[in-house]
């Protein structure tokens, strides 16, 4: 008995041990899509060099979801994600593979030592306002399995850290995330170049007036500061080309909505970057950074016919280019500027699903949208957006004119009207970046079930030459289930 007593107890003691769970949510999702795109490198011949011309291809994403609660104040989130085509499996490249991959995993602790703090560590999302600067994006950038279609990427987390302050009606976001980082700096002093790594800081001030207009205010503070050597010209996986030594970005702002009258909601933004930008790739010539971006946007349930649910829409972006985007200050001994003033996209999540999301990068860019949506049937929403795209800058051929694709390589070849200017700019150059008309249609067949459709065209602007005016043109259709 004795011997059983103490074998018992040795057991006990060498059992790991595990936190009590309350409560456990299991959800996800299945989105499956059905994705055409013709002509997305906008060349009237055959494919250019690095752009992808045409795609027709069938998705599946699928995400699980386990959310388990520990105790009052402490829970636990970990999701799981699988991005593929259709038949991948059969596939003979790596960069199609369908490994599951891990997309959400943290803690969160309420009440931290001081009531009013939340602590969240791990993997999770950072998103603020309208997502300008720090959204799900940027476009066309994974790190998951999706490569042929990485606008549509879901796994966009972060691993980082966040701390909230609930004061209501304020709330104070404090948040850190690692952005890049290469093995030379995981690997630290072991090899060369350790401070290849990438650090992203955020402060998000959210205030609620208790007005009769649902008044909401906010201020930010967003930086991402790169390691001395962080620099494309070290290592092939680093995150951020052509940023080294001396880059920093600093970005604060400010965001209002208000509600002025029912129906109405009216949004505006202004933000501003300045710190450093490594002009030369190699770590070593650097200028001062000042670029600007403006937002305004509206929308209006129009108080007739409201049994079809009418509404209409617009907003206005702003973000700053450059006159030379490359290498502002030193050109052939010609120095033509000591201030780099392209907007950097950041982190940014809007645009979502258009073509011309894919096709631009968010800075040097002004964009119109005109929308409205209506609903004909029961669970049946339609909706029609124009939007009406033009460069900031001139375009020359010190700020060319430069488009991606969906696989997130860029299109080499592209022309322009005219195919060339003065390192300085040419004001006759034309700055019409085209006009894209997007229709969509969803149906919520039922609570957790629901199919959509589509279709975009994006027509060339002037600024584009007669050989690169091909319109481009998608279809994509879904069927997705939330659980």
């Amino acid at each position: 008995m004795k011997k059983l007593l103490v074998a018992a107890l040795m057991v006990v003691l060498a059992s790991p041990a595990f936190a009590a769970i309350q409560n456990v949510k299991v959800s996800g999702d299945i989105t499956s899509t059905f994705l055409d795109r013709q002509n997305f490198d906008l060349q009237a011949g055959g494919n250019v060099s690095g752009g992808l011309k045409d795609q027709n291809v069938f998705l599946t994403q699928t995400r699980l979801r386990v959310d388990a609660d520990l105790s009052d104040n402490v829970s636990t989130t970990v999701g799981l994600i699988n991005e593929r085509a259709w038949n991948a499996e059969n596939g003979s490249s790596n960069s199609y593979d369908t490994n599951v991959q891990l997309y959400l995993a943290s803690v969160t602790m309420r009440e931290l030592l001081y009531s009013p703090l939340t602590v969240t560590v791990g993997r999770q999302m950072f998103v603020y306002g309208n997502g300008l600067i720090m959204g799900n994006g940027p476009n066309n950038v994974t790190s998951g399995n999706l490569t042929m279609a990485q606008d549509l990427s879901m796994r966009t987390a972060e691993d980082g850290i966040k701390a909230v302050l609930d004061y209501k009606p304020l709330t104070i976001d404090m948040f850190y995330f690692k952005a890049g980082q290469t093995g030379k700096s995981i690997a630290g002093s072991f090899v060369s170049n350790p401070e290849q790594n990438s650090d992203v800081y955020g402060i998000n001030a959210n205030y609620q007036l208790s007005d009769p207009m649902s008044t909401v205010v906010e201020a930010y503070l967003f930086s991402r500061l790169n390691g001395s050597g962080f620099s494309s010209t070290n290592d092939g996986n680093d995150a951020i080309a052509n940023e080294g030594k001396g880059n920093k970005l600093y970005a604060p702002g400010l965001r209002a909505s208000t509600n002025p009258i029912k129906g109405l909601n009216v949004q505006g933004e202004i933000a501003w970057q300045f710190g450093n930008q490594d002009i030369l790739g190699n770590g070593v010539e650097s200028e001062r950074r000042s670029a600007m971006a403006y937002q305004l946007m509206g929308s209006y349930a129009l108080p007739v016919l409201e049994k079809y649910k009418p509404s209409v829409n617009a907003s206005w972006t702003y973000v700053s280019g450059d006159k030379d985007v490359n290498q502002n200050y030193n050109v052939a001994g010609a120095k033509i500027g000591k201030v780099y003033r392209a907007w950097d996209p950041m982190f940014e999540g809007q645009g979502g699903g258009t073509i011309y999301n894919t096709l631009f990068n968010l800075s040097d860019m002004n964009i119109l949208a005109l929308g409205a949506s209506v609903s004909p049937l029961e669970d049946v929403t339609t909706a029609f957006t124009w939007n009406n795209l033009w460069s900031a800058q001139r375009l020359s051929g010190l700020n060319p004119l430069n488009i991606t694709s969906p696989n997130g390589v860029g299109v080499s070849g592209v022309q322009w009207a005219p195919a060339s200017g003065s390192y300085a700019g040419n004001k006759k150059n034309p700055k019409g970046l085209g006009n894209e008309y997007d229709v969509n249609v969803n149906y919520a067949y039922t609570e957790d079930v629901s199919f959509g459709v589509s279709l975009g065209w994006f027509i060339p602007g002037s600024a584009f030459a007669d050989a690169s005016r091909e319109t481009a043109s998608q279809a994509i259709a879904d069927v997705a289930v939330k659980f």
